[in-house]
């Protein structure tokens, strides 16, 4: 097999540098809990105006902008019913809210 060869002068192609934090975030996918089917997937919050927190609904507690946490909406029910968990809580979640 000939191998391909750079042609003198072709400049080397540049790499954006890879921005690691987006490796801490999931891709978007379902998950099933007490038969409720829920889109999930993990977010920093960066594109949120600033200073906006979130309140998990498990543990009650504040997310600032800039940690990494669970998104998940019931899939009937729409992107309306949106909430924001700890990781840890969304594990714990068992599909109802308190």
């Amino acid at each position: 097999m000939a191998r391909g060869k750079r042609r003198r002068g072709t400049p080397k192609r540049e790499y954006e540098e890879l921005d690691v934090s987006r490796l801490r975030l999931s891709i978007p996918h379902v998950e099933l809990k007490r038969g409720i089917e829920f889109q999930v997937q993990q977010t920093m919050g960066t594109n949120a105006e600033e200073g906006k927190t979130w309140i998990c609904p498990m543990c009650v507690v504040v997310i600032e902008q800039g940690v990494v946490h669970t998104v998940a909406w019931d899939v009937h029910r729409g992107v309306q019913s949106r909430r924001h968990f700890h990781n840890n809580c969304w594990k714990l979640f068992d599909g109802l809210l308190p």
